[in-house]
């Protein structure tokens, strides 16, 4: 079930009420294509207090933007920013999802439209993520914990532009040019090598290598990546810390990464 964080009355007018609950604010067209019109921004994390404070906080990141949504799933991400009438300007991306990834989210949603910035954010690294996110048509990405960063790279990216690139040498394409790369070429990026050609983005996930995990290999990653031990891990599932250390083992040989740390990372960008 989706984590669905929405503003309150403000924003009354224009609102419709979701299948899922909550109140969704319904942009009317022609106050879209209107130059005072505020930028509309959403988000998917699948950490509902991390969706809080960023709609507390983003009145001061950007005064001039409104809070359109929150969900926590991948898959109600995408699907309300394909939707016309949910669709943000723009999308904040977090990297670490429950059963995706930020790097799938971008790609499937810019394989379908150009009309939305997507942004990634993370706690972990930037550079651990960047080039796989630019190749899934991502404009930028930034930590969650630089601040004035990320208002700066909102800012950009709404307005249509990339965010500069960072250590990782990265360079991100505008969502438009992205989108006409993807859909030109018919071909996914080479950083999705293992992945068939194809317009169909979820034919495109079929084959990806974690895709060669076991649920509980692919979960233990997750709630590593997330900061807990094995220890911690074994004591929510009820087994043996020796249990939870095989199938991390396993992630490891199974996506032929170098070390755990690798193993965890290849996870977190597919």
């Amino acid at each position: 079930m989706s984590t669905d964080v929405h503003h309150g009355a403000r924003y009354r007018r224009g609102a419709v009420r979701s299948r899922h609950g909550g109140v969704t604010v319904r942009p009317m067209r022609d106050e879209r294509e209107t130059a005072a019109t505020p930028v509309l921004v959403a988000a998917v994390d699948n950490d509902r207090m991390a969706l809080l404070a960023l709609q507390g906080i983003l009145p001061q990141l950007m005064p001039e933007s409104r809070w359109l949504w929150g969900v926590g799933t991948a898959d109600e991400a995408v699907r309300r920013t394909l939707d016309p009438e949910t669709r943000p300007r723009v999308l904040l991306v977090d990297m670490s999802l429950d059963e995706a990834t930020g790097v799938g989210v971008c790609r499937k949603i810019r394989m379908r439209t150009d009309r939305v910035a997507l942004l990634g954010v993370t706690a972990f690294s930037t550079g651990t993520y960047a080039a796989r996110l630019a190749e899934a048509g991502a404009q930028g990405i930034v930590s969650k914990a630089d601040i004035p960063r990320l208002a700066r790279a909102l800012r950009t990216v709404a307005a249509g532009g990339v965010v500069p690139a960072g250590e990782s040498g990265t360079r991100f394409l505008t969502a438009a040019a992205a989108h006409r790369r993807m859909t030109e070429t018919g071909n996914v990026p080479h950083a999705e090598a293992g992945d068939r050609s194809g317009t169909d983005a979820d034919a495109m996930d079929a084959v990806r290598p974690v895709d060669r995990l076991g649920m509980k290999e692919a979960e233990t990653l997750r709630l590593l990546s997330r900061g807990l031990t094995y220890d911690q891990i074994a004591a929510q599932w009820g087994v043996a810390a020796s249990t939870v250390r095989t199938h991390a083992h396993r992630a490891v040989e199974k996506l032929h990464a170098n070390s755990l740390a690798h193993a965890i990372a290849l996870y977190l960008s597919a």
